[in-house]
């Protein structure tokens, strides 16, 4: 008989098809197994506590209020039947069912989120909590499989064979463009298409949620524009593009200039990107990240066991341990790649009596302090009192940093051995600073500053660290993508649109016929 519990059977499904196991594999390397969860089920359909639930999504990702619906579609393409037959007909099986789905899902999760479970005997409800609807975003993400082969034959020599974007497809307006998406649903809800060739390279350039959730709000933000014809060489060119391209220390997509009518992205700057020495460096570099994403996964595992503990201080039936490591997971890779940099030098600090504390402000405005900070066991400390004594000396340093530092208004700590112990175990917390400190509540963390020694020689016992840093070693130099101007102030009416679109796409015909 197992002995695991329920969240921990959760994190072993694997999908039921081979492409649903690719993409449940694809997913918990880049989301981490705490938020990712493969076929999932609602009670629709179940009798008298009876039968099999109804398949809400092939692939459930959910992560404080955002969340993130996938459906994957293995779908064989008709190569021997006329391309005008054989793509509606695809079309319909694997991306018109695949949004409806995904549409269905969203309203369902919206109006019943208790109501889903991971298995479809719906045994074991979904261990993390949806989030409010009113303060939920919801990403539907369609993954077909089964038309590359014939993209490639239909676009030619050359050509990728991914899927190209028009914004002005709608509907059934797809049937009469081969291997081309916009919005498959008539109310134009957004649902992201990708291929075989695109859910790759997506997921891995973009392998954390907020990394991926940045990216899809913006294309949402930017393909969806009012007015604005959008012609995208496919999704890995939108991907580059937007990797290259940079405003305010975050990726953005190329501004549209004013009056603009409609904006082609042509192919040839994925294979720029991806071959590019800047981007061999930037993976290079983010090798030392993927330490953090070990360490998340690691205590994750504890969590899922119900084994996980709290500080002393604190009860356990109030800690929120997902919420903690969520807070963890809510870096981006870049900045993964320098907390993982200081975790790993605190690490490496051991001094026999002594601990060592390194301090980082993380964000862009300075608002969340990280605290790395590793205390050697004493040999004639009964292991036990040392972790709560580790563990007080955490508390204190993560209020500590908001006396010292009164804009921060969020505190993650981190503690452990040193390398050099044989032995190593962690603490994790977090600690909400958002409220300002009242005198009273200052005088006693400063008198637990005090008793345990901590930040009272900040030259010595703390290193502050902050500000931000470049992932790549040099920039990008792109032409950008070509801006179609259509008598700039025209009135943007159905006849207009539909005159701007027959015009955008006579100038695309140099890449279509690149890529037939």
């Amino acid at each position: 008989m197992s002995n695991k519990t329920a969240w921990e059977k959760a994190a072993e499904a694997q999908g039921t098809t081979d492409s649903e196991r690719a993409l449940a594999r694809l997913a918990r390397k880049a989301f981490l197994s705490l938020w990712s969860y493969p076929n999932v089920h609602s009670d629709e359909g179940r009798s008298s506590g009876k039968g099999d639930g109804k398949e809400l999504v092939d692939l459930l990702v959910v992560f404080g209020n955002d969340v993130l619906l996938f459906s994957d579609k293995h779908c064989a393409f008709q190569s021997d039947v006329d391309i005008k037959v054989a793509w509606p007909r695809w079309y319909k099986r694997a991306i018109e069912k695949s949004a409806r789905q995904l549409a269905g899902a969203e309203n369902f999760l919206r109006r019943f989120p208790g109501r889903v479970f991971v298995d479809k005997s719906c045994q074991t409800k979904l261990p993390v909590e949806l989030p409010n609807p009113s303060l939920a975003r919801y990403f539907l993400i369609a993954v077909t499989r089964g038309g590359h082969e014939a993209a490639v034959r239909y676009f030619g020599a050359g050509s990728s064979g991914s899927l190209m974007l028009n914004s002005m497809l709608e509907g059934n307006a797809h049937h009469e463009r081969p291997f081309e998406v916009g919005f498959p649903l008539k109310d134009r809800r957004f649902v992201h298409v990708l291929d075989e060739v695109t859910v790759d390279a997506l997921l891995e350039e973009l392998d954390t949620v907020p990394d991926l959730v940045d990216y899809l709000t913006c294309k949402e933000r930017y393909f969806g524009a009012n007015g604005v014809f959008m012609h995208v060489a496919g999704e890995e060119e939108l991907l580059a593009q937007y990797m290259c391209t940079m405003e305010n220390g975050r990726h953005t997509l190329p501004k549209v200039p004013p009056a603009t009518g409609a904006v082609a992205l042509l192919e040839g700057d994925w294979r720029f990107y991806r071959s590019s020495p800047q981007r061999a460096a930037k993976h290079e570099a983010d090798q030392g990240s993927y330490m953090w994403d070990a360490l998340i996964e690691y205590q994750a595992s504890f969590v899922r066991a119900g084994t996980a503990v709290g500080l002393p201080e604190i009860p356990p039936e109030t800690v929120d341990h997902e919420r903690i490591l969520r807070a963890i997971a809510a870096e981006p890779r870049l900045a993964r790649r320098e907390l993982a940099c200081h975790f790993r030098f605190a690490l490496s600090k051991s001094e026999p009596g002594k601990k060592f504390a390194r301090m980082i402000l993380s964000g862009d405005n300075m608002s969340r302090g990280y605290v790395f900070l590793t205390v050697p066991k004493p040999p004639n400390v009964d292991y036990q009192d040392y972790r709560e004594m580790r563990s007080a000396a955490l508390l204190a340093y993560c209020h500590g940093i908001k006396l010292r530092f009164p804009r921060v208004t969020e505190a993650i700590g981190i503690a452990s051995e040193p390398f050099s112990e044989k032995v190593a175990s962690q603490e994790f917390l977090y600690v909400d600073l958002t409220h300002e400190m009242s005198s009273e509540e200052s005088a006693v963390w400063k008198g637990a500053m005090e008793e345990l020694d901590v930040l009272q020689t900040p030259s010595k016992d703390v290193q502050y660290f902050g500000g931000r840093s470049h992932e790549f070693p040099m920039p990008f130099n792109f032409s950008g993508p070509k801006f179609y101007d259509y008598e700039s102030g025209t009135p943007m009416n159905r006849a207009e649109r539909r005159r701007m679109a027959k015009e955008a796409r006579k100038e695309a015909k140099k890449v279509n016929k690149k890529k037939r």
